[in-house]
């Protein structure tokens, strides 16, 4: 299913954002300066691509679900025309018969 492919993209985008969070306080643990640097400077690049990419799935299956709801109140609503037209129908007198026969 496609949603469940985005799902894990952004399972994975999140992992890789947090194996980067997680390497830096290695390398400050470590007391490693030179890929402390890196780290910093990779996440400051990395954070905002990842939540933005992350933000887009979550609008897009916000979207999608509000299309569903949509397509459900359209649905809805031609039923209760239908029936309403059923009702109407029910309700006139049949056009072929002639009140003096």
């Amino acid at each position: 299913m496609p949603n469940d492919n985005k799902q894990s993209n952004s399972a994975a985008a999140e992992g890789y954002l947090q194996e980067l969070k997680q390497r830096a306080e290695d390398a400050h643990k470590r007391g490693d300066i030179f890929m402390m640097n890196i780290y910093v400077e990779s996440l400051k690049l990395v954070s905002p691509i990842v939540n933005r990419a992350i933000s887009r799935g979550l609008r897009d299956e916000r979207a999608r679900i509000n299309q569903l709801h949509a397509e459900l109140r359209s649905k809805a609503q031609a039923e209760r025309e239908k029936a309403r037209e059923q009702k109407t129908n029910q309700s006139r007198p049949n056009a072929t018969t002639r009140l003096g026969d």
